[in-house]
């Protein structure tokens, strides 16, 4: 029969799945059946506190909370006892839920010091995220206790014995959950052992039959969820790609699938529905099923299905500015952005096939970061204000024929003599000699060298190791230390030779392996490129400042017309722009998005006729490095004064 779960006011039908025979009917696993790894519990008394609720609360109260680093360092010593004092599984769960929140303040306050930070964190940094990992552990590992003391009891039926497996296993989820965000957030996969143990929780409920049985929770969004709902938040956060997202996008999907999960299900194989399969058994997360073929007769093998959830996000996209969803339980968090939206909807929708096939290659590829650095290599390493110096000067001759550009005063900004006090210029081809003359020229020969060393230290290159190539992209690895602008969704300039030109990429993942550095994904727009300035022409204000722009050109052999590629800000459909390239200024509009992350957008663009031009305005003027690892990851002693 199946169990019925309640959802936001629907019942929906749960069949849980078949269950393998040491699990079946209504005999409960043997102790060894699904194990939990847990301390031994070896401790009579605790060196902080009396072994009770209440002086335990006590002790908290009294931590010196402004001193991150001595409340860590007390913290710290406190969940490990816990974890193995001699105690009943009510005053230890009490115990424990004192600590959450403390704990959780802690890991807050300490994300700080190792979030927005390089991919590969220096020494100091990368024990720090250690320990937020270290507290979060051992406070799961002290639920996962309590829910051992009590499985026997609830075994046989004690009401009060499955209460108390119940809440524990999903505070136990809930922890191992914040876990797992925090690794993908520094782009390292879950930690040994995390989905062994987050699939035998998910089992053991199941085999207690508790999966459906509300858990209230003060320290997340909804208040009130079950086992299985954390489980199916533990598979979204895992299938959403997290090796292509942000930082930020981790933390906005983190908050999403707080309430996303009721869309997704966890099904037998035999169904034969589902993206993702599932092995039990294994200490591995979510594969796609095209690539890990199961076999649907072994029950421990399941299937993964968020396809409604890909659903409803491609219609959010298609909404109008304003519209509500039409499913109204389903929400996005405040600054979800198109990009992530999808992401997200390919991540949960359809597997799609690599265009490409992977070639194992071995050499070096040199690669500059974000696109401010990939302009100044494109242009030949020109500096962007120079560039754009003599706009005022272009953008006029191309106005000769305009009566009312003749002679006579003048209040715009772009021809006013710097001279004239009143900022009132009587005489335009005067101005326009002066902006000339071979004074101002032996000016910038005389600063061009100092500025080409300042460019050179500001927008620096890297060389990588290749990894793999393909006719899309590259895949490399960083033996040097990595930048802190390297994200997912950056612009990156690409050089494979020194005589050719730069190209054109996308970081579009990441990864990090223990001891062995990072590798990531680029996926090539163009062979080349030309830098030029591009500002947007507003209906109210005049034109904005000049900002850093590429166009790439068009690709004939795949259909692909001409694109600019523009910062995330200013820049949208139907923005009508002026183009500096070489000094030539030209009017274009943007016509259609083709691309868009984080960081940049892509556009396919129209020209407009000269006639049409507007003046722009003025020009714009344009890391620590990480030593190497050293000591034990678990030793931190060297940072609870630095916190």
């Amino acid at each position: 029969m199946p169990s019925i779960l309640q959802e936001r006011g629907k019942t929906r039908a749960y069949y849980p799945p078949h269950l393998p025979p040491r699990i079946q009917g209504s005999g409960m696993p043997a102790a060894d059946g699904i194990p939990l790894k847990i301390p031994p519990q070896d401790l009579a008394i605790l060196s902080f506190a009396q072994p009770n609720a209440k002086r335990v609360r006590e002790w908290v109260n009294s931590l010196p909370q402004m001193n991150v680093g001595e409340t860590s360092k007390q913290v710290y010593a406190a969940v490990q006892e816990l974890t193995r004092l001699r105690t009943d599984s009510e005053t230890r769960f009490q115990m424990l839920e004192a600590l959450r929140g403390p704990i959780h303040f802690i890991c807050n306050a300490l994300s700080k010091h190792f979030l927005d930070k390089a991919v590969v964190l220096p020494p100091r940094e990368a024990k720090i995220a250690n320990l937020a990992q270290a507290l979060q552990n051992h406070l799961a590992t002290g639920y996962k206790v309590v829910a051992s003391q009590v499985l026997e009891r609830s075994r046989q039926g004690d009401r009060a014995a499955r209460m108390m497996i119940t809440r524990a296993l999903h505070r136990a989820l809930t922890e191992m959950l914040l876990v797992m965000l925090r690794s993908h957030q520094l782009y390292f996969p879950a930690p040994p052992g995390y989905w062994r143990e987050t699939h035998q929780i998910f089992l053991l409920a199941e085999s207690l039959n508790i999966l459906d049985q509300n858990v209230e929770d003060d320290q997340e969004q909804q208040l009130s969820t079950t086992i299985y709902d954390a489980y199916r938040r533990s598979l979204l956060m895992a299938t959403a790609r997290p090796n292509q997202l942000r930082q930020t996008q981790h933390e906005l999907v983190h908050q999403a699938t707080a309430s996303w999960f009721r869309y997704c299900d966890v099904l037998p194989l035999l169904e034969n529905k589902g993206l993702y399969t599932l092995n039990l058994d294994a200490d591995t997360p979510p594969a796609y099923a095209a690539l890990q073929k199961l076999s649907d007769e072994r029950p421990l093998n399941r299937c993964f299905d968020a396809s409604r959830v890909s659903d409803l996000l491609r219609t959010q996209l298609q909404l109008s500015t304003g519209q509500t969803h039409p499913e109204s339980g389903f929400t996005l968090p405040s600054g979800m952005l198109p990009d992530l939206i999808r992401i997200l909807i390919q991540a949960w929708g359809v597997l799609t096939e690599r265009a490409f096939t992977r070639i194992e290659e071995a050499g070096q590829i040199r690669l500059c970061i974000g696109l401010s650095a990939t302009h100044y290599f494109v242009s030949d390493r020109q500096d962007f204000a120079r560039q754009m110096r003599n706009v005022p000067s272009a953008m006029l001759q191309l106005e000769e024929s305009n009566r009312f550009m003749a002679g006579g005063p003048t209040h715009r900004r772009d021809v006013i003599d710097e001279t004239d006090v009143w900022g009132l210029q009587l005489d335009r081809h005067v101005t326009m000699g002066n902006k000339a003359s071979s004074i101002e020229e032996q000016v910038l020969k005389h600063d061009q060298k100092q500025q080409e060393s300042v460019e050179s230290d500001k927008y620096p290159s890297y060389s990588c190791d290749i990894i793999n190539t393909s006719p899309g992209g590259f895949c490399v690895g960083w033996k040097q230390d990595i930048p802190p602008h390297v994200k997912t969704g950056e612009i990156i300039g690409v050089k494979e030779h020194e005589d050719q030109p730069w190209s054109i990429g996308v970081i579009r993942w990441v990864k990090q392996f223990r001891n062995e550095g990072a590798r990531m994904g680029i996926e090539l727009l163009a062979p080349r490129a030309d830098a030029c300035g591009t500002q947007v022409i507003q209906k109210k204000g005049g034109a904005t400042e000049f900002m850093r722009t590429l166009i790439l050109p068009e690709l004939r052999a795949i259909g692909q017309p001409a694109t600019l590629i523009t910062p995330n800000i200013a820049f949208a459909v139907g923005s009508k722009i002026n183009l500096n390239q070489n000094s030539t200024i030209s009017k274009a509009q943007l016509i259609k998005q083709v691309g868009a992350t984080a960081s940049f957008c892509q556009f396919q663009f129209k020209q407009l006729s000269l006639s049409d031009t507007e003046t722009p305005s003025g020009p714009t003027s344009g890391s620590s490095k990480p030593a190497a690892k050293t000591g034990k990851e678990d030793d931190f002693d060297s940072i609870w004064s630095s916190l």
